[in-house]
């Protein structure tokens, strides 16, 4: 498979309009109870949790009509619902993310997906689940209707299956043929640990490690034994593609047998795993939509698996923030523009410190003096200017860009945020952030600032730190 560069892969993600994704299944409620443990139960050894918060989030193929959205796409739903109160939820978290909902249907014998989970901080205590009852039967010929009319006009067809009883043969047959008649790309993601043939002639199926085994029969224990697997599927259900997500190991594009990738996971603490899969698809539809290629898209999944897990429950992320994520790597949460860091900051309770500077070529001593802001028991930001304003004062380029020093000043402990900024001074930042200590370095005590006035407008005061080297 082709390697690409760094320009082409941001390119691929940056290039991409406002594709049309139709997604086609199982919808479901997800409620979260937030709390802390602080005793057990005098009934039984259990935790007690005490709920601070409730939350209701789309879950299913919801959570990946949100993703999308997020993304940028325009999201057609097709998909059913009971008549019951998680239903009417789910439609209206549709409907308020400016989903299009005129394929999904309330039926009357079917019951709403329901997981309800209980969370202690970042431990899941329990999880509760509502499923439709053993043999119910969702009526198929009006939403099979609707694919007819939908698929012709739309840029992809995304299939997420929980083998909740809406995607039967039928339904997935009359997708895949009206997807290769009309060249749209179709991808499924799999959770039904049974023959992967019913997925004939799919452009994409994304298993992970234990839907592959459960399908292939045997495990995947090294890279021949998953290649063994990804060419068995791909042979046996026509498929274009085989993508294969392997937890810690990465993930796998499968085309055939001597074209092929192992893309590595990012090496990062993991919170949890629940939505992961979700997000890989979705980035996986969302680049193929867009017109990119299997390997930028795998590149740009595998990059937002990444963040996924880093979070507890199921998130969302712009492709502002997979750009960003891409430009500054695993610190990319440091590093702010100003309106972000601005957004930010009404929920800090810290008092917030600020210092500014070039930062060009850091040393140790640049690091001694940034540890000193611990002593202030504060926010600490780190303002850097940007290679522009360095280049006109300096009339020459910095010895490091702004991204390589954004990305070394996130990664020292005392640093909270770093911000770039493109002015001659930080008098704006100042005025804007409003911190109540500035620091600076014991040089200037006795020279005339040039953020001054700003300092005395917000009533900032001035701590002067020992400098070295």
């Amino acid at each position: 498979m082709r390697q690409y560069s760094e320009s082409e892969l941001r390119q691929s993600l940056s290039d991409i309009a406002t594709p049309q994704i139709l997604v086609v299944g199982d919808l479901m409620l997800d409620r979260y109870s937030w709390g802390m443990v602080q005793r057990i139960s005098p009934e039984a050894p259990i935790p007690v949790l005490q709920v601070a918060r409730d939350d209701q989030r789309l879950g299913g193929a919801g959570n990946v009509m949100m993703n999308l959205s997020v993304m940028g796409a325009e999201v057609l739903a097709c998909g059913v619902t009971g008549k019951d109160e998680a239903g009417e939820i789910i439609l209206g978290l549709l409907q308020e993310q400016g989903i299009d909902t005129s394929g999904v249907e309330q039926q009357e014998q079917y019951t709403t997906v329901l997981k309800h989970r209980m969370i202690a901080g970042h431990t899941h205590l329990l999880r509760m689940d509502l499923d439709p009852p053993s043999g119910s039967v969702v009526r198929q010929e009006g939403l099979i209707d609707f694919l007819k009319k939908t698929i012709p006009r739309v840029d992809a067809v995304l299939i997420s299956d929980y083998g909740k009883g809406l995607l039967g043969n039928s339904m997935l047959r009359t997708i895949a043929a009206l997807c290769k008649t009309h060249h749209i790309p179709s991808l499924c993601d799999p959770r039904r640990n049974i023959d992967f043939e019913i997925y004939q002639d799919f452009t994409l199926i994304k298993p992970n490690r234990a839907e592959t085994e459960a399908a292939v029969g045997f495990p995947l224990i090294d890279q021949d034994s998953i290649l063994r697997a990804a060419h068995k599927l791909k042979y046996e259900a026509d498929l274009e593609y085989v993508v294969i997500s392997l937890d810690q190991d990465g993930m796998l594009l499968f085309r055939q047998a001597n074209d092929y990738q192992f893309l590595k996971a990012e090496t990062q603490e993991v919170f949890d795993v629940v939505g992961a899969g979700d997000m890989v698809i979705s980035v996986l539809a969302y680049l193929l939509a867009g017109g990119a290629s299997i390997e930028q898209a795998g590149f740009w999944a595998q990059l937002a698996a990444g963040m996924a897990i880093q979070h507890v429950g199921v998130v969302s992320f712009t492709r502002s923030d997979l750009l960003h994520r891409f430009e500054y790597g695993e610190t990319s949460g440091k590093i702010m523009t100003l309106e972000q860091l601005s957004r930010y900051l009404p929920h800090q309770e810290l008092p917030l410190i600020f210092t500014n500077g070039y930062f060009d070529d850091i040393s140790a001593a640049h690091l001694k003096f940034l540890h000193q802001l611990n002593t202030l028991n504060g926010f600490n930001v780190v303002a850097i200017n940007s290679d522009r304003s360095i280049s006109q004062e300096k009339g020459e380029a910095p010895l490091l860009n702004e991204r390589e020093r954004a990305m070394l000043l996130s990664s020292v402990e005392s640093v909270n945020r770093v911000i770039i900024f493109d002015e001659a001074d930080a008098s704006h930042l100042i005025r804007t952030l409003r911190p109540v200590r500035v620091v600076k370095g014991e040089r200037y005590r006795n020279q005339s600032l040039p953020e001054k006035d700003a300092i005395d407008e917000v009533g900032a005061l001035i701590e002067f730190f020992p400098e070295y080297g």
